[in-house]
């Protein structure tokens, strides 16, 4: 008899022993799981595969991916990008798919990626040389994904609380003016500009930017954030392109400044306009400059052979050490210097490097 009590308080210090480990571990992947889905805008310093197949630039052949996992997956980087790393900060254990893979299935709730590389915010069209999936097309496809929620969740009102929950992330801007802004002279000359510098800023950012933000949040969108452009000027296949001997292009430079300052404006009156959202812009110039570059040996050249677009050649070796250097191809960074990229987003300043939020805090 002695003998069976004790085999049965045995069974039960260990079964609350399991219940309390089960319940412990449940709070703490819940607290893990900061945002249920993850939807992500912009152009090649986002992209995951959605150009391939397009007549647009792409980056999925070696060495591009090289580093990756899955390999060459259309991801302008040895490995990932800064919103692949963003979506492991936020919670979400797998990677976020591009929208020209997905399909109807429950995997679209945790998100989808639309970027696509040559994409600007003005046009259907990146320029005269390739087609992209323009900021408008990323938007109107989401129209699509939304839908396609809707019908796994069974209500408008269920999607619309889901969606609520979600991060947005929309970086664009850098085409606008690489492709479609300056006219390069290639004779050691700085680049002209075909419009001058505020009146371009303010149609991108006042115009252009403002509309497509509204459109997300029409479409459910509540926790947006912006990134800024970082230091165009300073990478290395435009300081090759201008070849004036310069660190970097200071014409390029002072738009970027002010295209960014506009940013910021822009989130102020969408946070004074809608209480029941969160936007806000993360400055990825500063956070570059101040934070990321001097961490690196090498910040002037890339890590692979480049061709006159800045792109990797194909099948071409890299460097030898690839920690070494920040940039990956003549504009995009390494996966070391994602990795960084996305810990200082997360985690900004505000409001030095993050206004009015950080990712951290959008997402809180």
């Amino acid at each position: 008899m002695a003998k069976q009590l004790e085999v049965r308080w045995l069974v039960f210090v260990l079964l609350a022993v399991t219940n309390l480990q089960c319940c412990v571990f449940g709070k703490q992947q819940q607290q893990q799981e900061n945002v249920p889905c993850y939807f992500i805008f912009g152009d090649s310093f986002a992209v995951n595969g959605n150009d391939n197949g397009l007549d647009a630039y792409k980056a999925n052949y070696l060495p591009y991916g090289i580093d990756f996992p899955a390999g060459p997956t259309g991801r302008f980087s040895n490995g990932k990008t800064m919103v692949d790393v963003l979506a492991e900060k936020v919670g979400l254990k797998d990677y976020i798919p591009p929208f020209r893979k997905v399909g109807n299935g429950s995997e679209i709730l945790k998100g989808v990626n639309y970027a696509s590389g040559g994409a600007i915010m003005q046009q259907e069209t990146a320029g005269s040389k390739v087609t992209s999936i323009s900021i408008s097309q990323q938007i109107k496809f989401h129209r699509k994904i939304v839908r396609r929620i809707g019908n796994i969740l069974g209500s408008k009102n269920k999607t619309n609380d889901y969606l609520q929950k979600c991060l947005y992330s929309v970086g664009i801007g850098s085409n606008d003016y690489l492709v479609d802004y300056y006219t390069p002279l290639n004779n050691g000359s700085e680049p002209t500009r075909k419009f001058p510098s505020e009146a371009y800023a303010e149609e991108l950012v006042d115009g252009y930017l403002f509309n497509h933000l509204n459109n997300l949040y029409r479409s459910g969108a509540r926790k947006i954030a912006i990134f800024g452009l970082g230091p165009l000027g300073c990478s290395p296949a435009v300081v090759k392109i201008y070849a004036t001997n310069q660190h970097c292009i200071s014409v390029i430079d002072t738009d970027i400044h002010i295209f960014n300052s506009r940013i910021s404006m822009v989130v102020d009156r969408f946070n004074k306009n809608y209480k029941n959202a969160k936007f806000t812009y993360i400055n990825i110039y500063d956070l570059t400059s101040t934070n990321v570059l001097p961490g690196f040996k090498q910040t002037q050249v890339p890590c692979c052979e480049t061709d006159y677009d800045g792109a990797c050649y194909p099948k071409t070796t890299r460097c030898q050490n690839v920690n070494d250097y920040f940039y990956w191809d003549g504009y995009r960074p390494t996966e070391a210097a994602n990795i960084i990229l996305a810990n200082l987003a997360y985690n900004a300043s505000v409001p030095e490097n993050a206004h009015p939020y950080n990712i951290q805090q959008l997402i809180a």
